[in-house]
């Protein structure tokens, strides 16, 4: 029995020889050059969007022995290589690709060692933009214009996508010409421009986010120049006084130059203060003016007829006092009251004398324009 064991394990242990050297027959031809050997490769990049060019953007980890980067485009047809020295751990490398048509285009990545190894491809994807993009861009739109004492201030509807920002070229109120930018974030601008004159502007666009390249459109003249009448900002303006008022209908003097045509100064009432009324404004400094826009309370007709007198002295009773035009309330809550030529003054009486309603007035605001 024992025999029939030992011969029944040498016939399995020949088997088992046999197996093995065919495994080896089958890997055989794959070992005989050698273990493959792979270069590292990119740990990730990026093609950046510029005009007829590409920024290529490559991170790579513990390329130490790295020697060069090739990218390739066009299948291959075109490329570049580049020479490089990285640092241990991740590090990075930036290289602009000249001269690329319009287009996007397939870019394949891999480096060669300083022992000739080369790395798996890595594969990404890149825009070249030129003339073709350009020609759809257009410029953002001026929605209004103002002028006031200070500055002009342009409003603009809302940016097109890609645009970054707007540049303006104006003649400032020296005479002098300046160019300001704003970004396509905001909607107004404020600049020290000349009253009537002209303006021009342009946009700027990028075709992708953090593109290499700005576009920009053509200078276009605005059709219409900045107003000749200005509006007088009113910030640091005071009502020093007034004949009478109920604060607690409407809000009270100051209510005149708040740019808040939903609130007013009202005269008293309850006792009744008799006509006329009056408000004394001080402007600061002596201002030339053209004419005033008085908007009496919404809703209300009981303020009449509107009288505006000059000084450069405040006091009501003083006799320096010029009464440089006088209209009156017919329709609708706004009245312009042109005054005389050459009108100018530091303050300013508004003169109520009459009413629709007697003896109650209600104004809400004031506005004043020079020339």
């Amino acid at each position: 029995m024992k025999s029939i064991v030992k011969i029944l394990a040498f016939f399995l242990f020949l088997i088992s020889i046999e197996s093995c050297e065919n495994f080896m027959d089958i890997h055989e031809e794959y070992l005989e050059g050698g273990e493959i050997i792979y270069a590292p490769k990119p740990d990730s990049v990026a093609f950046i969007a510029g005009k007829n060019r590409i920024m290529f953007r490559g991170w790579v980890y513990n390329g130490v022995n790295i020697d060069q980067l090739i990218v390739r485009w066009n299948s291959g047809l075109d490329s570049i290589s580049i020479p490089v020295t990285f640092k241990n751990e991740m590090d990075s490398i930036d290289v602009i690709i000249d001269n690329l048509p319009e287009k996007s285009y397939t870019f394949d990545v891999y480096t060669i060692d300083n022992f000739g190894h080369r790395s798996l491809t890595i594969t990404n994807f890149g825009s070249s933009y030129s003339d073709i993009y350009l020609s759809t861009l257009i410029p953002r739109r001026v929605k209004s214009m103002s002028l006031t004492d200070k500055e002009g201030v342009i409003e603009w509807f809302a940016a097109a996508e890609g645009l970054v920002g707007n540049e303006i070229r104006y003649v400032k109120s020296d005479g002098t010409t300046d160019v300001a930018f704003m970004d396509a974030s905001m909607y107004h601008i404020g600049v020290d421009v000349k009253a009537g004159s002209e303006f021009e502007h342009r946009s700027l666009y990028i075709p992708e986010e953090q593109a290499i390249d700005t576009f920009y459109t053509a200078w276009v003249k605005h059709p219409e120049p900045f107003p000749s009448i200005y509006l007088y900002s009113k910030d640091e303006w005071e009502v020093l006084q007034v004949s009478d008022e109920k604060v607690s209908d409407g809000g009270g003097m100051h209510t005149l130059i708040d740019n808040n045509l939903d609130n007013y100064w009202h005269s008293q009432w309850g006792p009744d203060i008799p006509l006329p009324h009056w408000a004394i404004i001080d402007m600061q400094t002596i201002k030339p003016i053209a004419f005033v826009e008085v908007y009496r309370r919404k809703g209300s007709t009981d303020t009449k007829t509107v009288q505006i007198y000059l000084g450069n002295d405040p006091d009501p009773e003083s006799p320096e006092w010029v009464m440089a035009g006088e209209g009156q309330f017919t329709t609708g809550d706004k009245l312009r009251v042109d005054l005389a030529s050459g009108s100018s003054g530091r303050y300013m009486k508004l003169y109520l004398p009459d009413s629709n309603r007697a003896p109650f007035t209600a104004v809400a605001e004031v506005y004043v324009y020079g020339n």
